[in-house]
Parts: C-alpha cells; sequence; structure tokens
C-alpha cells in the first residue's frame, strides 16, 4: 500500500502483532477520545476494553498508541482520511459544513446535502454520480487492485450515503440495522471469511458514543451507557479468539470537549459580520471559517465583538503550517475562507440553523484541543 503519496505504516508496532497477519479489522468508535477512554475504564464502565489495555501494558499480544486526530478533529475529514489515506487538504472534505461553490451552497459534508435542511443529498438526483467529485481514489480500490477484498460494517442507513459511495464503493458493504449486532457481524465475518486465502481489510463503524457525548456531553451518563454497549458489541466479536491471522486496530476519529450550551456564540446570527463576509459561515463549531476579501475587518470584529473567545489565524499561514495536510491546496483554499477563528474553553458557535433551530450540543470537536486532538489505536491479534 506504500506509495509516493501514502503515509508511513504504524510506527513501532510490535512484529508479533504484524507477523503473519493475513485480515486486518479495524474498529472506529466516534467521537472516543483517550480522556474519555481513561475514564470510562477508571470507573469500570468498558471492563473488556480495560482488559485489552493491560494486556497492552504487560506486552501480552496487545499495544496502545496514543494518536492525534487530522485537522480539523471531525468525522467528515477523519473518515475521508481512513478511506483514502490522504490527508484533509488533498480529499477536501475539511470540515462538517464547508461552503462548496459546486453548488452555491454551505453543506453537509457527510451526506453532501443543503446544511441548512436536516435530511436531502446533492445525489438524490440520479443525474450526479458522487464519485465525479471525489478528488483522490480510495483505499478500497488499491486493495483491490492488489488482490485483497475489503469489506465495510456499518448502519444500513449509510450503504447508499454520498460518503460510502464516494470513498468505498469498491468496498463489499456489511450493514447492520441495530448497533448491537456490529459485533455479531464482526463475528460472522472472522468465522465465514469470505475472502477465501485472499488478504482482507474490514472497517468497522460504531456510531453512537459521538452522539451521546454532543447529546449529553463527554462525561454523561448517557455517554458511559452508551460505551458499555459498545465494550460489550467488542467482548461479543473478539472475545475467545486465540491469537490467529487477524490484526484488530480499534481508533476513533475524534475526541470530545465538554461545552456549555449557555456558552454558545450565535456567529450565524451575527448580520453585522455577515455584511464582512462573500458566503455564509462554515466550518465546524469550534473551528469557524470565514470568507471574505476584508480579512482584517473580519478579525476587528470578531476581537470587538467576542474579546478573547477566538484564536484567529489566516488560512494561507495554517496551510503553509501544514495544519490541514499536505498536497495541492487549491480546493482547500476555496472550501476553508480566509480567516479561520478556533474555539476552546467551554465555548462553541452556532454556523447554521438546521430547520431553523439552532443546536445546543454537550460536547464538541473540531478544534485542536488535547480532548479533541487525543484519540486512541490499540492493536491485539485475534
Amino acid at each position: 500500500m506504500r506509495g509516493d503519496h501514502e503515509l508511513p505504516p504504524l510506527r513501532e508496532l510490535d512484529p508479533a502483532l504484524s507477523d503473519g497477519v493475513r485480515q486486518v479489522v479495524v474498529v472506529l468508535a466516534d467521537g472516543l477520545g483517550v480522556g474519555q477512554l481513561e475514564r470510562l475504564c477508571a470507573h469500570g464502565e468498558v471492563p473488556f476494553l480495560a482488559s485489552l489495555l493491560e494486556r497492552a501494558r504487560r506486552k501480552d499480544d496487545a499495544q496502545l498508541f496514543e494518536a492525534t486526530s487530522v485537522f480539523p478533529s471531525t468525522t467528515a475529514a477523519a473518515i475521508t482520511t481512513m478511506n483514502t489515506a490522504r490527508t484533509p487538504q488533498e480529499h477536501g472534505n475539511i470540515a462538517y459544513f464547508i461552503w462548496l461553490e459546486e453548488f452555491s451552497q454551505v453543506t453537509q459534508m457527510l451526506r453532501w446535502g443543503r446544511a441548512t435542511q436536516r435530511r436531502g443529498s446533492y445525489f438524490d438526483d440520479p443525474a450526479l454520480d458522487p464519485r465525479r467529485f471525489a478528488l483522490v481514489p480510495s483505499i478500497h480500490a488499491r486493495i483491490r487492485e492488489r488482490g485483497g477484498r475489503s469489506y465495510l460494517i456499518e448502519p444500513e442507513l449509510f450503504r447508499h450515503e454520498a460518503m460510502t459511495r464516494m470513498h468505498a464503493s469498491e468496498a463489499e458493504f456489511v450493514g447492520y440495522v441495530l448497533p448491537s449486532t456490529l459485533g455479531v457481524r464482526i463475528g460472522q465475518l472472522l468465522d465465514q471469511r469470505p475472502w477465501g486465502g485472499a488478504p482482507a481489510y474490514v472497517y468497522a463503524y460504531w456510531a453512537g458514543i459521538d452522539t451521546a457525548a454532543h447529546l449529553y456531553g463527554p462525561r454523561s451518563p448517557e455517554h458511559s451507557a452508551e460505551a458499555s454497549l459498545f465494550d460489550r458489541a467488542m467482548e461479543r466479536a473478539f472475545a475467545g479468539r486465540v491469537h490467529g491471522d487477524t490484526l484488530v486496530l480499534l481508533t476513533a476519529d475524534h475526541g470530545h470537549a465538554e461545552v456549555d450550551p449557555q456558552q454558545l456564540i450565535d456567529i450565524e446570527g451575527d448580520q453585522d459580520l455577515r455584511a464582512l463576509l462573500r458566503a455564509p459561515v462554515a466550518g465546524e463549531p469550534r473551528l469557524v471559517f470565514l470568507h471574505t476579501d476584508r480579512a482584517d475587518a473580519v478579525r476587528g470584529h470578531l476581537e470587538r465583538r467576542w474579546p478573547g473567545a477566538f484564536t484567529i489565524f489566516d488560512r494561507e499561514d495554517a496551510i503553509a503550517e501544514g495544519l490541514f495536510g499536505r498536497g495541492d491546496p487549491s480546493v482547500a483554499r476555496r472550501r476553508i475562507g480566509e480567516v479561520c477563528a478556533m474555539l476552546d474553553g467551554q465555548r462553541a458557535a452556532t454556523l447554521v440553523r438546521v430547520d431553523g433551530q439552532a443546536v445546543h450540543h454537550r460536547g464538541a470537536h473540531g478544534g485542536m484541543t488535547a480532548d479533541e486532538m487525543r484519540v486512541p489505536v490499540l492493536a491485539w491479534r485475534s
């Protein structure tokens, strides 16, 4: 899989974990940052994962790495990177809300649809092929070219979603309806091995931890309850399997910062700011993209209106520093906006009113705090 564009392999992986591997299973727990995992283990909420972490501590066929997410620390960017092995600057799915010149709309980038509406995709129009808008090839195409097989275990609702069609159409889709079925589907694939003697890559996705963190907060009992369900699914999938020819990697796309809905900054409703922009605000609740021809005026307005709330930086400086990755920045320039305004602490911003309503979350991400950026990579043989 190495080439001119691929990132280097996972450093310092114990050879005992990689030697003789015939299939790799990547489990992505959306929104499960390192800090959250540590707290959940300490409180006894995830006993199976805690046992794996203890094995990693003893170097008993398991290993734990602490990684940083892509920037922005968000699902649209990170999962596209997972499916392409390219950075956000290269693949263009840079944030959850992006101003797309192609459609003259702020777009929700998971479903590629109008951000102000909860449902719908541009690709509901059968004349539009989402693959035409993919800037880079998928890893699934490269796996197939090399004689391997790849599988996606995701909610059935994702089967025809834009992200799947754009960046994973070459993989075999294995859907599930109930979250409790995820562990069953993983176990079935490992038992049945429909790939025969070919090398195989399996990607499995769990959404609920992220949802619970957004709605209730990353320290809430609801978050703990959802993590416990995930832990049970992992136990069902992997417990009792002897050291075999499968490498399992459990990771996340980002973590969560705890935010206070009472401190929400209504960027979208600021008409004085809007008058300085040539397109609506976009980005993330913790990282605002501002498309403007009056960068100094925008910066001054933010500093006067919300003194000390934002870390403000120029798009070109961020690109030069490699914050969004590497490669040709031409698409990134169109999608990021000239001014970036990042939040930390317990603050987040309203960028879009969805079906006329502002979202009041208690957990958020997209910024650069440790809670948002630090993600686990837990490896073991199964």
